[in-house]
């Protein structure tokens, strides 16, 4: 895929050294630490990459945005555009919360004209730490548009264990979009208030944010 070739690529120039990725080294991690585990496992030592990871993600970013536009294997999950319209419709604050780093975000989210959805955004830029996300997010939203969310009637939705991870660790609830059958038994570990495996149809994700909103 258009984002794995090229952050290898911006590796490689920085390193000389070719680093193959696959699903597990990237899925749920921030850019930052995704980047950080990348030149651990090339033998860099820790103390000596002042820099070195901001310089391979400026990088990233250059080819993501001329690579991922004309790439062909950009993927929409089906009935994402049908959920974020239901999303739309109710009284939901709606917000990024990714490790993409936000211009690398942004490139992933504007061939699909998805960003119009979101409201606010919290990245892999505003903390390499993946659990202090959603806190990060509570904060924007005070600031932004004064308006103040209990954790608990926050509802991330991804598609890792991460994900699921990280709502939980700050009281917040957790929907899961198995996109791998073979996760399933680590994410159910995790115990997600919802578990789908895909968007459409939409009636399971309908009828749990109305039970929601009737608590």
């Amino acid at each position: 895929m258009a984002p794995r070739r090229s952050l290898s690529q911006a590796i490689q120039e920085d390193s000389g050294e070719v680093l193959n990725f696959e699903v597990e080294h990237l899925a749920g991690f921030t850019d930052p630490i995704i980047v950080e585990n990348a030149l651990a496992r090339l033998g860099y030592d820790p103390n000596l990459r002042d820099g070195q990871v901001g310089k391979i993600i400026d990088r990233y970013l250059e080819l993501l945005a001329e690579n991922y536009p004309k790439s062909n294997d950009k993927v929409l999950f089906p009935g994402a555009v049908s959920f974020l319209e239901f999303l739309k419709s109710n009284p939901f604050r709606l917000g990024i919360i990714t490790g993409n780093v936000k211009r690398g975000a942004y490139i992933k989210l504007m061939p699909f004209g998805l960003l119009d959805y979101f409201s606010f955004g919290v990245f892999g830029n505003d903390s390499a730490d993946r659990n202090k996300l959603p806190l990060i997010a509570l904060k924007r939203v005070s600031e932004q548009f004064s308006e103040r969310f209990e954790p608990k009637k926050v509802v991330i939705i991804g598609d890792t264990i991460y994900d699921t991870r990280c709502a939980h660790r700050n009281g917040m609830k957790s929907i899961v979009i198995l996109r791998r059958e073979e996760w399933r038994e680590k994410i159910e570990s995790e115990k997600p208030e919802l578990i789908i495996k895909s968007f459409e149809p939409l009636t399971p994700l309908r009828n749990w944010f109305d039970s929601e909103l009737s608590l």
